[in-house]
């Protein structure tokens, strides 16, 4: 994605080209954190603690870290993409941006409910982020009924950032 960001200004194809290339190594991060995810789910059968022993925990957590981080990165870069792109079908990346940030959401519903986890601050950090690119994103009314549709109010998820920002901030955590 760095070298995207250099080769804009230079050659939009090339930019574009390397842009692919990040895009192929996000699906991979995303793809394996997910099976370990899913594994770890099976084998842990409801992921009560991500399966008591603690080493399990930790991969769970780093996991659901890099699936979160990869999700984002990945709506990001669709921005991205679109930006540069000068096609016809504009409306396509804001989709796979919007579709991303949705999995972000959805990855942190069903791995993240855990206590040991869903307490975890970078957790909540990294959905954080996804939350708020979301956010960013379907401001555009065009994206913004798409949302609706899909049972997502802009209004719903600026109270999830407020109530996340409260939840992480470092005034919050040195009073607990």
């Amino acid at each position: 994605m760095l070298n995207a960001n250099r080769l804009r200004k230079m050659d939009t194809s090339v930019a574009i080209a390397e842009l692919d290339k990040a895009k192929e190594h996000l699906n991979n991060s995303i793809r394996i954190a997910h099976n370990l995810l899913d594994k770890l789910m099976k084998q842990s059968g409801k992921m009560q603690n991500f399966g008591v022993p603690g080493e399990t925990r930790k991969n769970g957590h780093e996991a659901l870290v890099i699936l979160l981080q990869s999700l984002d990165a990945l709506g990001l870069l669709e921005i991205t993409k679109k930006e540069l792109q000068e096609s016809k079908d504009e409306h396509a990346p804001v989709v796979e941006a919007e579709n991303a940030l949705l999995r972000c959401i959805s990855a942190y519903k069903k791995f993240g409910s855990e206590r040991p986890i869903s307490y975890s601050r970078e957790v909540k950090t990294e959905y954080l982020s996804c939350l708020k690119h979301l956010a960013s994103l379907i401001s555009d009314s065009s994206t913004e009924r798409t949302q609706q549709s899909k049972g997502l109010k802009l209004q719903d998820i600026k109270e999830e950032i407020k109530r996340l920002e409260a939840e992480v901030s470092p005034l919050r955590k040195r009073r607990h």
